[in-house]
């Protein structure tokens, strides 16, 4: 189901939206927020990939939000993508001949793990926030690795404020 607004997980929950992103000659990037069940900022992160494809950027950001996620012993995650065609990916048999067979198997890894993970669809408007981040990501050098900070960077604030504004508006 797709939702129309942010809204924030159920109580005792932590939502992480993600995405990723690629600009020209397949430069790669991906990034996301970890908000709680108030609706509050716990954690943005981005990081570069490198050159790849729209596919293997929207899967590397699930599974980095996902990695994020159990690093923080998170329990109950709800993960929120805009990529219909990555959560299918993710959700069906995957041939032993398809490219991305091994980020396919590592994503699933984290998402069958010992902890209670939901997988939705929904805009890119729901998750601009994390959108924000995948294109921040392209800042970042490969080598930096994971880029995290707890506090709601500067550029992302009014987009912040607006999804908090959807929760108490």
């Amino acid at each position: 189901m797709e939702e129309e607004s942010w809204t924030p997980p159920p109580p005792h929950s932590v939502q992480i939206d993600v995405d990723g992103a690629v600009r020209h000659q397949h430069q790669a990037a991906c990034g996301g927020v970890i908000r709680n069940a108030q609706g509050e900022w716990l954690m943005e992160f981005c990081k570069s990939l490198g050159q790849h494809s729209v596919i293997e950027a929207e899967i590397q950001a699930i599974m980095l939000g996902l990695k994020m996620g159990h690093q923080m012993g998170l329990q109950k995650v709800l993960i929120y993508s805009d990529s219909l065609n990555a959560i299918s990916i993710l959700m069906r048999d995957c041939p032993m001949d398809h490219p991305l067979r091994n980020i396919i198997g590592e994503t699933r890894d984290l998402l069958f793990n010992d902890w209670n993970v939901e997988l939705h669809h929904t805009s890119r408007d729901n998750i601009s926030c994390a959108d924000y981040m995948a294109k921040e990501g392209h800042n970042v050098a490969v080598e930096d690795g994971v880029v995290m900070t707890p506090t709601i960077p500067q550029g992302c604030l009014h987009l912040a404020l607006r999804d908090q504004g959807s929760i108490h508006g």
